[in-house]
């Protein structure tokens, strides 16, 4: 769009009407009236964070319940699954491994240590 089309537009060409706002007022206006709004809001409390926990201990209790899962399931699977090479077995037991430590060993596990995890 061009200046004429613009000041046209606003009616420039009428001394009655107002001259068209100038793109830096805009800006300075809408940049003062966010410093005032983030000066006048009330200082909100973040989330809490968790405590850090230890990694090692982390690891001890993803190994205590992952090899008790392995062995579970490989003794489950293994008269269906004993013809194959091991890692199409493997290709089998870690998917199904990994999804149950995911979704039920972990979340247990953490829940019942949860307090030794972060001492």
């Amino acid at each position: 769009m061009n200046e004429r089309t613009v000041s046209h537009a606003y009616g420039a060409d009428d001394p009655g009407l107002p001259s068209p706002p100038a793109v830096t007022d805009i800006r300075h206006t809408l940049r003062e009236q966010s410093r005032n709004a983030s000066a006048n809001a009330e200082p909100r409390l973040g989330p809490t964070v968790p405590a850090a926990v230890r990694r090692w201990k982390l690891w001890l209790l993803t190994v205590c319940g992952i090899y008790p899962t392995i062995v579970l399931l490989g003794l489950a699977t293994n008269p269906v699954l004993e013809d194959l090479y091991l890692p199409v077995r493997l290709a089998v037991l870690v998917p199904a491994a990994a999804a149950a430590m995911v979704w039920q060993i972990n979340p247990r596990l953490q829940r019942h240590f949860g307090a030794w995890l972060t001492r």
